[in-house]
């Protein structure tokens, strides 16, 4: 049951990243931006909070961390998949299929990182 808890945890955390992205990358289309500019945009700051999800998830969680990072990345990918079908209404097309690789790549590449780096907490 606790890996239940911190797999939704890092759900959460996921969810607020993407709102902030949303917010980033609203805003950014406000000043007048080039749109593709925008799209790559928010593609890598995407990938990046995939990464930064798996590498926090594997410092904490006991499994290795590549297994770790494609659970997870599987589980967030799922997510994303599910929100595009039902709310957006959007096809699985050879460019999403493409994004989701990039995403659960990211995952698994933070997932080990996280793993092998040790993070130094203050005070120790």
């Amino acid at each position: 049951m606790s890996k239940l808890l911190e797999y939704l945890k890092y759900i959460g955390i996921f969810i607020i990243f993407i709102v902030v992205i949303a917010l980033i990358t609203s805003l950014i289309n406000l000043i007048g931006i080039n749109t593709n500019f925008i799209n790559k945009l928010s593609i890598i700051l995407t990938a990046i909070s995939f990464f930064i999800i798996s590498a926090k998830a594997s410092n904490k969680l006991p499994e290795k961390g590549y297994i770790l990072g494609i659970k997870l990345g599987l589980l967030l990918v799922i997510l994303l998949i599910l929100i595009n079908l039902i709310i957006f209404k959007s096809n699985l097309n050879i460019d999403r299929i493409i994004y989701y690789i990039i995403l659960i790549s990211s995952s698994i590449l933070g997932g080990s990182f996280g793993k092998n780096i040790k993070i130094k907490k203050l005070g120790r």
